[in-house]
């Protein structure tokens, strides 16, 4: 019996020596020589820490910040929740006459005609007009107005980058939001060197003014990036795109949504023979008049909007989430929503300025992102809808090209986030011997390739996958 004791005790020295070995390689990389790393690795059928290093170490967390916004809202709002948008009318009615403005009231929603959920991003449109003409409208002596005052009058986070706020990716989360708040530019270039030409923008939104300086490079990506606030409408685009390209398309974020979506249906109801007096606007404070609510429309549910804040890293839904929480806890305040939420997970102090990541400001350590996924796998009734939209490694969403052509493909679900020089990478690896493990790897301020940074990660998580 002494002698087995003695046998295991060496063996289990052994095993630990292996592992800090491994580890130690691993973090004195010639790669992170210049880059702040935080690892957290965290059995949950031990419920005990593997190994780490920093781990307390407040870093940068890009969009892995979507795993804590997704199960906030899936915890403070629930799986079936769903946002609104009211059709509401002033004054009366009468023999088909509206006398006052007809009122488009926004909730929140973040699908309003999304691609994600919808092949006809416009359907809804035939639904509304469908609704009017059964409130007996068939003219309006007022306006079609766009009611943006749910979320307040700020236009965007105050901690985003002005580079990314007219890009598709940096559009804010408003109380009204359509077809993802997204249109598309289409250029035509020639050689490198010369003006790139402008010969369509998708959908056509009638108050945008571009001014092109967008130029053809033999750099064969997308270096082009439109300039201007959330509700500006002249917008400056310039860098570079591929040469010689018959059709390169550039994503940006449709300026001020609510009254694109204000000249939607104003267009719609024309062309289905409704007349209006007025134009189309949009407002961002509370209209004096409430009006009298006739319809609402309802958007996907929540469990089905996060696989597509996750999967997708989705900074508009993720934002949107966000807001619904806030504005549940009637707290203006972000973080301190976060903090109420998740009061019992024990979070070391974070900075948290928005609800997609996409501010460079956010700073959360591996040790919360443990915290975080170790509470979401306890809980019984919200892990398989939190499960259901964690991206799979090698299959799809953000880890579609991560561990693809490792063992481990498909054995590792969770979310990635990257932004320049940021890397990271979050979920649950079930291992080789069927073990449960939590794996969270930050890295900051790198020089190397973005790439050489997925690498090592690879082979820290291909080393858990083998050996435990």
């Amino acid at each position: 019996m002494k002698g087995f004791l003695i046998a295991f005790i060496l063996l289990m020295f052994s095993e630990a020596k292996t592992q800090n070995t491994f580890l130690n390689n691993w973090l004195n990389a010639k790669i992170f020589r210049q880059t702040s790393v935080g690892v957290m690795v965290y059995d949950l059928d031990k419920d005990s820490v593997l190994f780490s290093s920093n781990a307390e170490k407040n870093l940068i967390s890009a969009s892995t910040l979507k795993l804590l916004s997704t199960a906030a809202a899936l915890k403070e709002l629930g799986p079936e929740f769903k946002f609104k948008t009211e059709l509401t009318y002033t004054d009366s009615i009468q023999s088909g006459v509206l006398s006052g403005n007809l009122l488009i009231n926004g909730f929140g929603d973040p699908a309003l005609g999304s691609k994600y959920f919808f092949d006809d991003q416009y359907a809804f449109l035939k639904q509304w007009i469908i609704e009017i003409k059964k409130a007996g409208i068939t003219s309006i002596q007022g306006d079609v107005i766009a009611n943006d005052s749910y979320l307040g009058a700020s236009p965007a986070p105050y901690d985003w980058l002005w580079s990314d706020i007219s890009n598709y990716y940096g559009s804010p989360a408003r109380g009204l939001n359509v077809v993802d708040n997204q249109y598309s530019i289409s250029f035509l270039s020639k050689e490198a060197g010369t003006p790139a030409e402008i010969i369509n923008i998708s959908p056509a939104i009638p108050y945008l003014k571009l001014n092109n300086r967008v130029l053809a490079s033999e750099e064969q990506k997308d270096n082009a990036y439109i300039l201007g606030g959330p509700l500006e409408f002249n917008k400056e685009v310039e860098g570079t795109i591929p040469a010689n390209k018959s059709n390169f398309k550039v994503k940006g974020a449709i300026p001020d949504p609510a009254l694109f979506l204000a000249f939607l249906v104003y267009e719609e109801m024309k062309k289905n023979g409704i007349t209006i007096h007025g134009t189309y606007k949009s407002t961002r404070e509370t209209p004096k008049a409430k009006g009298k609510v006739f319809y609402t429309h309802y958007s996907p549910t929540l469990k089905e909007i996060i696989v597509v804040t996750n999967k997708q890293s989705n900074n508009l839904f993720a934002e949107a989430c966000g807001a619904a929480v806030k504005m549940k806890l009637n707290n203006s305040d972000y973080q301190k929503s976060i903090e109420y939420i998740f009061k019992n997970c024990a979070f070391d102090q974070a900075l948290i300025k928005d609800a997609s990541g996409l501010s460079p400001t956010n700073v959360v350590s591996p040790k919360n992102f443990v915290l975080l996924l170790k509470s979401m796998y306890s809980d019984s009734k919200l892990f398989p809808f939190y499960k259901e939209s964690l991206s799979v490694s090698g299959k799809d969403g953000t880890l579609k090209n991560f561990g693809s052509t490792q063992k481990w493909a498909g054995n590792f679900l969770g979310k990635s986030g990257s932004m320049t020089a940021v890397k990271s990478y979050a979920g649950y690896l079930k291992t080789s011997q069927g073990k449960n493990i939590i794996v969270v790897i930050m890295a900051n301020h790198f020089s190397s390739e973005s790439a050489a940074i997925k690498e090592k990660s690879e082979d820290l998580i291909n080393y858990i996958y083998l050996n435990y």
